[in-house]
């Protein structure tokens, strides 16, 4: 029946094949004229490689964007908050951070922990909503809060920190971290999606502390073990749950990181405590490989900001720069070696430290680059007690004390104690003072040896370079010795002052007072933070009585930033990064506030 309009029919198929064929050329048509349109982008994505060395274009250049933008497309405007670096990005990546200032700076904007310290280096909630401890501080219960997610958006749950709790407690991570063998005794337990269990084989009180290392994603690492992730690609395209997110890097001379941008995270907006803040959309840190380049950088207008770049003297003379200072998370110290039973005597050592006018003589050598120290613990935290024993020189006194011990004659000057030594080989009044060797540091310890002199010590200065100080140090081959130590910022000196410490951590002097070991062990117990602080309270008292060591100074961190950025404040510093502690409430000074 189909025969009389067989015609009709192969019209019919010719028509659609042709209409088929005008819909194909006009799809591809439009899609070659949105690709001519696009505009090529300026942002190079993060290599899936191992991490690379950076290195910055030519300081005065304004490298705003990482290569030439397509004919017809202009340039990204510049972020309002340019700051330079000196050092190179590695990885961007919360557990190798501690490794590289440049990677911990940037990922303290990308990455977040459970907990967080405020201004006064107290501990506050940050992924976790609530904390329960038990009565003997054994064990820890975590409740996380519901309104986090991922920069990819994926939620924030219990899985990644269970995780991130299995990477910390990889063998792996002890040979690169003071706290992994710690975080090899926690036991982890997922209860449910947003409540965990840790479980510590002792108390530790400062644990809190330590959970303020950034969270990774388990979805986006699965299966990744520690050893692996120190090539992941993921350490140069960080997904964090942080306020930023990496928006891209750029590439400079030799196809080498010479800057990071970063942009405001949409989901990090989403969150309750956000309306209102984060008015800095996008931050651009640009990497150079000395001060004078990031120097030249912020004269030029490279950049905009500048933090704790040496000289110091120099940041402190840009122009048009706000200067703000605060004490930098260290502290340098004169320290006995308790092996020699005379410094082991305390009323040695509360004369030595009695025979110095501490904020003279560091202002004398070391200027306004330092001030001089007064606790064991850095300003600025809210347990931070100076003691006046440290800054009250008083020679009498002294004198006296040295006198009844028995140990020697107090009254014997200066050159006599130096000829006894010479002339008899009578070592009773001669001290080594070891150092690192550098011409200010030298300058302070020869005066800090002429004013020993007055007590009738001849001590002679042992100067070394860095790496034979450190081996010095760690096998206890000197007497005395003036050393630069990290500040506590868990405020637990255990490391640093316990007896258990020599050979293992920091008590490169074998120091052990009972008094002030009984008050660290304390300390690391109390589970109450009003009661923690008491003893801590305690603690600086018996160091200042017993004069453990003598505090010398504190080197000061500066941070320059232009006044085209305002609402900065600079608070307690555990760490440099710490500077970005309020950037939720910077803002350019063009924008309202």
């Amino acid at each position: 029946m189909f025969r009389g309009c067989r015609w009709q029919l192969i019209a019919l198929l010719i028509a659609l094949v042709l209409f088929i064929a005008g819909a194909v050329f006009r799809i591809n048509r439009q899609t070659n004229q949105l690709q001519r349109a696009a505009p090529t982008q300026t942002f190079v994505a993060a290599p899936a490689a191992s991490p690379v060395a950076t290195q910055a274009p030519p300081p005065a250049e304004d490298d705003t964007d990482a290569a030439e933008p397509a004919a017809g497309v202009s340039r990204a405007p510049a972020a309002p908050y340019r700051e330079g670096i000196v050092g190179s990005v590695q990885r961007l990546n919360p557990l190798f951070a501690h490794l590289n200032p440049v990677d911990r700076d940037i990922s303290s904007l990308i990455f977040e922990g459970l907990f967080a310290t405020n201004q006064y280096g107290e501990v506050v909630p940050r992924l976790a909503e609530q904390l329960v401890i038990s009565s003997d501080g054994i064990e820890y219960v975590v409740r996380l809060r519901q309104d986090a997610r991922w920069h990819d958006g994926r939620p924030f749950g219990a899985d990644d920190v269970a995780y991130t709790m299995s990477l910390l407690s990889d063998p792996a991570y002890a040979s690169i971290s003071p706290f992994g063998e710690f975080f090899a005794t926690v036991e982890t337990q997922k209860l449910n999606d947003h409540l965990l269990r840790f479980r510590l084989a002792q108390p530790q009180s400062s644990f809190p502390y330590l959970l303020t290392i950034g969270i990774l994603p388990e979805h986006a690492l699965r299966g990744t073990t520690m050893s692996q992730l120190a090539q992941h690609p993921f350490n140069l395209s960080p997904i964090g749950t942080g306020p930023y997110q990496l928006a891209g890097l750029r590439l400079g001379a030799r196809k080498a990181v010479s800057a990071v941008d970063l942009a405001r995270a949409p989901v990090y907006l989403e969150r309750p405590e956000s309306p209102g803040r984060y008015a800095l959309a996008r931050l651009s840190f640009h990497l150079y490989p000395d001060s004078e380049s990031a120097l030249a950088a912020y004269a030029s207008g490279a950049v905009n900001a500048l933090a704790n770049v040496a000289p110091r003297g120099r940041l402190l003379d840009l122009p048009n720069g706000q200067v703000y200072t605060q004490a930098a998370p260290a502290i340098t110290m004169l320290i006995y070696n308790w092996n020699d039973a005379r410094v082991a005597e305390r009323r040695v050592r509360q004369a030595l430290a009695l025979s110095l006018d501490l904020p003279k003589l560091v202002h004398k050598h070391f200027g306004a680059d330092v001030t001089y120290a007064d606790s064991p613990y850095t300003p600025g935290s809210s347990i931070y007690l100076p003691h006046a024993f440290w800054h009250s020189q008083d020679l009498e006194q002294a004198r006296a004390l040295l006198s009844a011990t028995g140990i020697f004659p107090a009254s014997a000057s200066e050159e006599d104690a130096a000829a006894d030594a010479d002339d008899n080989g009578d070592t009773e009044t001669l001290l080594s003072l070891l150092i690192e060797d550098a011409p200010a540091l030298r300058n302070f310890a020869d005066e800090v040896a002429n004013h020993w002199g007055q007590l009738g010590f001849a001590a002679q200065i042992d100067s070394a370079n860095a790496d034979d100080l450190a081996n010095r140090l760690s096998t206890g081959r000197f007497q005395t010795a003036i050393i630069a130590l990290p500040a506590a910022s868990d405020f637990d000196l255990y490391r640093f002052w316990h007896p258990a410490q020599h050979g293992s951590g920091r008590n490169y002097g074998a120091a052990a007072d009972p008094e002030i070991a009984e008050l660290i062990e304390g300390a690391r117990r109390e589970i109450y933070p009003d009661r923690r602080a008491t003893l801590l309270l305690g603690l600086q008292a018996a160091f200042a009585e017993s004069a453990i060591a003598i505090p010398l100074y504190y080197p000061l961190y500066t941070f320059v930033v232009s006044d085209q950025i305002e609402g900065i404040q600079l608070n307690y510093l555990a760490s440099g990064s710490d500077r970005f502690r309020g950037i939720g409430e910077w803002r350019s000074a063009a924008s309202p506030s």
